[in-house]
């Protein structure tokens, strides 16, 4: 990828997150997500871990790409990789647009949907606009969610930063409707889901044809119990682990599945 000059964009803000590299980000969030969503993906290898890999030719559904950050890691690593980046929220979107065309990305197809078990016409998801990026079909989950660790002053922060807030609403999809739309045919190397909440919604939206063509999933649940034995009945090889740092005193696991 061969990046441009950062150029100011309405609604956004560009955030320098290392030598040599920067992002846009919706203009109202908190720089201190960002920063740790890119060290989770780029000096964490967060979504490739635990056996899982890709190779030059790689075909990845990013599923709750938010700004691109990982779609962009695929890029760095694998130039000739193929990328669907599906994002739901609209400025964080327009973000993961700016960042694609800042950085050069090329063999990516972006798409603003929403995915779910099944199809519906209006749903409501809550955009925090502090924290973008924990965007949520399920804002009472995501509260109760955030007072299960941390002092009773980091509880009172959580609270702050999710109280500034609107609701967006949009149609739901489900992932095998949009990849028979956006293709891509064959082999899907890598799916990655990580929509706050969603996780399991998303993979009950999956066809068994899609199922069989999909070789590696990754995805960050709160709910440990119901993902992995999906995986594992697609005839997954599944491991987990929990992070080393708030999410997992959050009770988050991150979930990966290899054939």
């Amino acid at each position: 990828m061969v990046g441009k000059v950062a150029v100011p964009v309405a609604g956004l803000r560009y955030v320098e997150l290392d030598a040599g590299f920067g992002c846009y980000m919706p203009e109202s969030g908190d720089t201190t997500e960002i920063k740790f969503i890119y060290s989770e993906i780029f000096r964490g290898n967060c979504y490739l871990r635990g056996g899982l890999a890709l190779h030059d030719d790689a075909v990845v559904v990013d599923v709750g790409a938010n700004v691109g950050l990982f779609t962009l890691y695929v890029k760095q690593r694998w130039p000739r990789a193929r990328v669907v980046a599906i994002e739901p929220m609209p400025r964080t979107y327009e973000a993961l647009l700016a960042n694609l065309d800042r950085h050069g990305a090329t063999g990516v197809t972006p798409l603003r949907r929403a995915l779910g078990a099944r199809a519906e016409p209006d749903v409501a998801f809550t955009y925090f606009l502090d924290l973008p990026g924990n965007s949520t079909r399920y804002p009472e989950q995501k509260a109760r969610i955030g007072e299960l660790a941390g002092t009773p002053e980091e509880r009172a922060h959580r609270r702050r930063l999710l109280a500034d807030r609107y609701e967006v609403r949009m149609p739901v999809e489900r992932l095998s409707d949009v990849l028979a739309e956006v293709g891509p045919s064959g082999p899907i190397d890598l799916v990655k889901i990580d929509i706050e909440g969603s996780e399991a919604d998303a993979l009950a939206g999956i066809d068994d044809h899609d199922w069989a063509r999909i070789r590696q999933v990754v995805l960050e649940v709160q709910d440990f119990a119901g993902a992995p034995a999906v995986l594992a009945e697609r005839g997954f090889t599944v491991t987990s682990e929990q992070p080393g740092d708030v999410l997992g005193d959050l009770g988050t696991q991150t979930v990966y599945a290899r054939r």
